[in-house]
């Protein structure tokens, strides 16, 4: 595997770390997409469409759907490019990701729990940043 570039390599560490934030991110704007769209005004087959220009509130209103549906769009990336690579790593790979990424273990820990050494921590973080940067189009 090549190595990656320093300011990748933080990248990839932070969308790791933020994981668990992103999910919960996503959760919440997918409510808030879903409470914006059903309070938009629509008009039906039996009310027709008004010919007036659309108003503020209504244009607001859209440009903020558009807003969250964009929003939504990148972290929905990055939270499916985690669950990519949560789901191609061994088990080992996984649990090393989620201790020392998702709970903040510090390396010799991971390395303690894991029974490996930590020379074999940074070399499997290195393998597992590789591949997130693959997955993420770096």
């Amino acid at each position: 595997m090549s190595t990656l570039p320093a300011y990748i390599r933080r990248f990839c560490k932070d969308v790791l770390r933020q994981y668990p934030l992103f999910k919960q991110e996503l959760a919440a704007l997918e409510e808030e997409k879903k409470a914006a769209a059903e309070s938009f005004p629509v008009a039906t087959w039996r009310e027709a469409a008004g010919r007036q220009a659309i108003g503020d509130p209504t244009s607001r209103q859209a440009f903020r759907l558009l807003r969250l549906e964009e929003r939504w769009r990148q972290v929905r990336f990055y939270v499916q490019a985690v669950e990519d690579l949560l789901a191609y790593l061994e088990e080992e790979k996984r649990r090393l990701v989620e201790m020392h990424f998702f709970d903040s273990y510090p390396p010799w820990r991971v390395a303690q729990e894991l029974g490996v050494s930590e020379s074999s921590f940074f070399r499997y973080e290195k393998e597992i940043l590789t591949l997130l940067a693959h997955r993420l189009g770096l």
